[in-house]
């Protein structure tokens, strides 16, 4: 099944071109996004397991075994975005079990139905190496000083915190200069859709 990846910057308005796109391209193609399948990770027994073997050490007494009891994952999740997100090497040690389930799930999916296409949002597709195979990839991009203020209004974080999450991922200009085609988001609701009905219009035809 074709694939195409919507990927790029955070606060950059991925979901939104997602969201945009569906109705657009009709019951034809599959959606899939990343960071929904992240979160139905931590509702699976042998995913929470593995994450409570691999950081177990620096939880306390009595945790570790609640943590991996917890059928929605909600308590680990908490626990990871305090104790693992904030160390570059547990974060490391982190994605080595997310990203490879992620994969699996989509390309799962991309066996369905042959001959559809999948529109995938894969937020780290580049800093994972392009993990997942793609035929097009396009990526989402606006200036830095936006997706400052659109982090600091949406998600309540002050401007350090959000800069040091931004520092976190590839340079939005590295993202650009390796996509297929880039939707550039600075500007109002309408531009946005705009951009998205043409790429609609582009996949449709390809």
């Amino acid at each position: 099944m074709p694939c195409v990846i919507l990927s790029g910057a955070v606060a950059a308005g991925k979901t939104s071109v997602m969201r945009l796109l569906k109705p657009s391209l009709g019951e034809a193609a599959l959606g899939f996004s990343a960071d929904e399948c992240v979160k139905q990770a931590y509702e699976v027994s042998a995913v929470r397991k593995r994450l409570v073997d691999a950081f177990g050490e620096q939880m306390e007494p009595g945790l570790r075994q609640a943590l991996a009891d917890d059928e929605t994952g909600e308590a680990l999740k908490a626990w990871i975005r305090e104790h693992v997100l904030p160390s570059p090497e547990r974060r490391t040690r982190l994605e080595a079990i997310l990203h490879p389930y992620v994969r699996q799930e989509l390309e799962a999916l991309r066996q369905q139905r042959e001959g559809n296409l999948l529109v995938a949002e894969v937020p780290l597709h580049y800093e994972t190496g392009g993990l997942i195979s793609a035929d097009l990839v396009i990526v989402v991009a606006a200036s830095r000083s936006v997706q400052v203020r659109r982090m600091m209004e949406s998600r309540g974080l002050d401007e350090a915190t959000t800069q040091a999450f931004l520092n976190a991922q590839w340079p939005i200009e590295a993202k650009v200069e390796k996509a297929d085609g880039v939707i550039w988001n600075d500007g109002d609701p309408s531009a946005l859709e705009c951009q998205t009905l043409l790429l609609a219009n582009l996949l449709q035809h390809e």
